[in-house]
């Protein structure tokens, strides 16, 4: 910090202290006091980094809240200001405005608690209702009558999972490395690219991103898993039944 105060300094480039906080991770984190230009750093508990907001048990659940706070506010707009009541205009105006809210980054922080994942389904689900013609239908009923779409947990599960293609596939700048590990056990039934599920000591562990997808990544045919492209990918991924690997009760 003293080496970043310098360089701002020396390249006329004041840093906004006022702005900048500390966030301390780990049980046994002694909660140090830290300075920057003098100025002592305020310890927070959350934190926003690139719109995520975390706190420092690596929890999103006050993300879940302004996140869907938010999309529920924009879903009713939609629903006010749109004078056509035909469902396929509204639902587009729905998947444009509001559903980009609620998956912005879903591999950092896809819920993985039933309650969780219930706030986030609530919000399409509440809008499909209020849609003409669609109100004494079921939910799942609904998104079969706009098209067959998809709940917005399978539609992050299938985006962690096209995640894992990308970085396999070396199509994005992040190192194989430093999530995955190819099993090379070669007894297993599958694919040649299956992944190795690290053992997890905590539930921060257990449902990152680099550990709660590896079953459903293995256990795809190997047809998907070769895909030639990501479209190619995402056009197999929707012929494959993921129910198992769903929490949400959709009725």
């Amino acid at each position: 910090l003293d080496a970043l105060g310098r360089w701002s300094y020396a390249w006329q480039l004041p840093i906004s202290v006022n702005k900048c906080s500390v966030l301390h991770l780990g049980r046994q984190n002694t909660g140090h006091t830290y300075q920057l230009n003098d100025t002592d750093l305020p310890n927070n508990k959350d934190v926003v980094d690139l719109g995520i907001l975390v706190d420092s048990n690596l929890r999103f659940t006050k993300h879940y809240c302004v996140v869907t706070n938010k999309a529920h506010h924009r879903a009713s707009l939609i629903l006010r200001t749109f004078k056509s009541r035909d469902q396929n205009l509204l639902f587009k105006a729905f998947t444009v405005y509001v559903r980009p809210l609620l998956e912005y980054c879903s591999p950092v922080w896809a819920p993985v608690y039933k309650t969780d994942i219930a706030i986030f389904e609530r919000v399409q689900r509440k809008f499909t209702k209020r849609l003409h013609g669609l109100n004494l239908m079921s939910y799942p009923d609904r998104l079969k009558a706009l098209g067959n779409v998809d709940s917005l947990e399978l539609r992050r599960l299938k985006c962690d999972l096209l995640m894992i293609y990308k970085i396999i596939h070396g199509l994005i700048c992040i190192e194989f490395d430093e999530f995955f590990a190819i099993n090379n056990y070669t007894r297993t039934r599958g694919h040649s690219l299956k992944l190795v599920k690290p053992v997890c000591n905590n539930n921060c562990r257990q449902f990152a991103f680099a550990c709660r997808c590896i079953d459903a990544w293995n256990g795809l045919p190997s047809y998907v898993i070769n895909a030639s492209s990501v479209y190619c990918f995402k056009h197999e991924l929707n012929q494959i039944n993921f129910n198992k690997f769903l929490k949400y009760n959709m009725h």
